[in-house]
């Protein structure tokens, strides 16, 4: 394996186009930040670069038939092997990089000419906390990423997020905090707040738990102030944002998902934030029940669907483009 795949590995890593495998590799190098405080730099020799690019190749190449699935919300301790093995990569890339605190992004110093951000993302039925440089602490929820914008914390504080998360927001007045979705711009000075925006929902919704919130759409410039308690719907078709009764608990940080006589086109967009997996019907008994059921993010996508199933009497099978069919 030549030294250009590592650096391969890496940017589809931050484009959010990498396998869970190469995911998790780069996600346990991330988390190691968090285990040693300690400034420390990793320069090994010619012939430990050569024995751990073996080693990683092995790794990667053994685990592309069967992936591991990683484990919610439960920091990982970092092989040593692996340790060197992002050092190499680093090294590869022409970068030293010291161990940061709490996520934050390297020193200045130590950049390259390239914009470097930092990406996490979560899979099917998985939910991850992440802290970040500035004290501030978001959750993402299934399916989603998040990323920090270059120089993170030093000026400015802006992220852009898919899918769903909580965000716990450090209170810093000099240095606002900046959420972007494809549709909306969100701005805190220190709050906590709900965000939902998965890009094949309709529509997008804010809540906010405590502090204020500014919310602003980008295409017809309109503007919310919401305060805690509030939250917001922002409909894509119409560009128009409407208020919304507020749930009492945000359940997917627990890991579930509480649903109470939903729709099937409701179950089907829910199924789709947990697993993935978009869930489908043409059956009328199917379109017209209301659901009353909780996603937990532990039954994989088939064991809840047998539920949904014994619910109605009904059978389910998988399509070649990927969906579930209720029949």
């Amino acid at each position: 394996m030549k030294f250009s795949v590592y650096k391969d590995l890496l940017k589809r890593y931050h484009a959010g186009e990498s396998t869970k495998v190469e995911r998790q590799l780069v996600d346990i190098w991330y988390d190691s930040f968090e285990e040693e405080r300690a400034v420390a730099e990793v320069r090994p020799g010619e012939e430990e670069k050569l024995r751990v690019k073996e080693r990683l190749r092995k790794h990667i190449d053994a685990n592309k038939q069967e992936e591991p699935k990683l484990k919610r919300n439960k920091q990982k301790r970092l092989a040593p092997w692996l340790r060197v093995a992002a050092a190499v990569i680093m090294l590869i890339l022409g970068i030293t990089w010291f161990k940061p605190t709490d996520f934050g992004l390297p020193s200045r110093k130590y950049r390259t000419k390239e914009p470097i951000v930092m990406h996490f993302s979560t899979n099917s039925g998985e939910y991850k906390t992440v802290k970040l440089s500035d004290g501030s602490v978001v959750t993402l929820n299934a399916n989603s990423s998040l990323v920090l914008k270059d120089g993170y914390g030093e000026k400015q504080r802006f992220v852009q997020l898919r899918g769903e998360a909580f965000f716990e927001i450090r209170p810093l007045a000099d240095r606002p905090f900046w959420v972007q979705t494809d549709e909306l711009f969100i701005q805190v000075l220190g709050t906590s707040f709900n965000v939902k925006a998965y890009d094949y929902r309709p529509k997008a919704e804010i809540t906010v738990s405590t502090g204020r919130v500014q919310v602003s759409s980008e295409n017809k410039g309109q503007s919310l102030l919401l305060h805690r308690g509030d939250g917001y719907i922002y409909d894509r078709a119409n560009k128009q944002f409407r208020k919304k009764a507020v749930p009492a608990t945000l359940a997917w940080r627990g890991g579930s998902i509480s649903l109470a006589q939903v729709s099937f086109s409701e179950l089907a967009l829910c199924f789709r934030d947990v697993y993935g997996i978009s869930l489908i019907s043409t059956d009328a008994t199917v379109l017209n029940h209301r659901y009353t059921l909780k996603l937990k993010y532990e039954r994989s996508a088939s064991q809840t669907l047998e539920i949904i199933c014994h619910m109605l009497n009904k059978q389910y099978r998988k399509e070649a483009n990927g969906s579930l069919n209720i029949f």
